[in-house]
């Protein structure tokens, strides 16, 4: 069997076990022993394991199984972070695992103390489906469409110090994501903001304004959110803009990575407004 502790995972409902079937096996997530306690410690911005995963695969049944399901967890604990806004990990295997892992590779999210939790899923239910759809399509337009290296930036927008420092990281996804329509559209780069609009319009999304390339121009180029290539007048305008990124953001991974309808808008103004904005004033 292969067995991991879980770190940092909180679910809508803090159900007992959650089962998931997945390509190569089923694997299932039982809530930790000290479940509440880790849990107040997470809302105390610590970490602490919620679950166990396990699943009975075993070298028994052939290594080329064993591997394929070895290889399912990192793309469950991505899953499982985009899903709740966390930083879900493992740092050691269980005592009956039959593959010890005593620190998260580098592909595994780093274990981080976050603010709280941002989900974009309401259930246990609609947790175990996006989880689902999400490795399912790992393989496949997970690599087309750079699903690691999307929720890794994604992950480093929401731990974040300031406004600046989440806007740079998330318009950062916005570049990687110019990058992979211009490989779709066989050419060897495309500009910033014709590459947005050419991913909205491939996966039917609305277009974002102006006003994202504009404040993104102002931080790459001055080093503030405001100023004359976005001349907003305080940090909720530049909250609006960033919000609106956010969410697009959620609605094409959903549609890149064939997830479904996004189930939960995550994100509102209210969200960043006690977010430090070093450069405004």
């Amino acid at each position: 069997m292969i067995g991991q502790f879980v770190a940092n995972l909180l679910i809508p409902g803090a159900p007992q076990t959650v089962t998931l079937n997945l390509p190569a096996a089923t694997w299932e997530l039982k809530q930790h022993p000290d479940f509440s306690k880790a849990k107040k410690n997470i809302e105390g911005h610590q970490c602490a394991e919620t679950y166990f995963l396990t699943t009975p695969v075993s070298l028994s049944g052939g290594s080329a199984a064993f591997d394929a399901a070895f290889d399912e967890l990192t793309p469950i604990f991505l899953a499982a972070s985009y899903a709740t806004g966390l930083t879900v990990t493992s740092r050691r295997s269980t005592m009956m695992s039959e593959v010890k892992i005593m620190s998260s590779t580098e592909h595994w999210p780093r274990a981080r103390a976050m603010d709280q939790p941002s989900f974009v899923v309401a259930s246990d239910a609609e947790f175990a489906e996006l989880v689902e759809r999400f490795v399912q399509a790992w393989p496949s337009k997970g690599v087309t469409e750079k699903a690691r290296l999307l929720v890794h930036h994604w992950l480093d927008a929401l731990v974040c110090w300031s406004m600046e420092d989440l806007y740079l990281s998330a318009t950062t996804l916005l570049q990687v994501i110019v990058a992979s329509e211009a490989t779709r559209q066989g050419k060897r780069d495309l500009p910033f903001y014709d590459g947005v609009e050419a991913a909205a319009n491939h996966f039917g999304l609305r277009v974002l304004s102006a006003d994202f390339k504009n404040m993104r121009n102002e931080l790459i180029h001055d080093g503030q959110l405001i100023g004359r290539r976005f001349p907003a007048p305080d940090k909720a305008a530049c909250a609006v803009v960033i919000v609106d990124l956010l969410n697009w953001l959620d609605e094409y991974i959903h549609s890149a990575l064939a997830l479904g309808p996004v189930r939960k808008t995550r994100f509102s103004k209210a969200d960043l407004m006690n977010l430090n904005a070093y450069s405004i004033g």
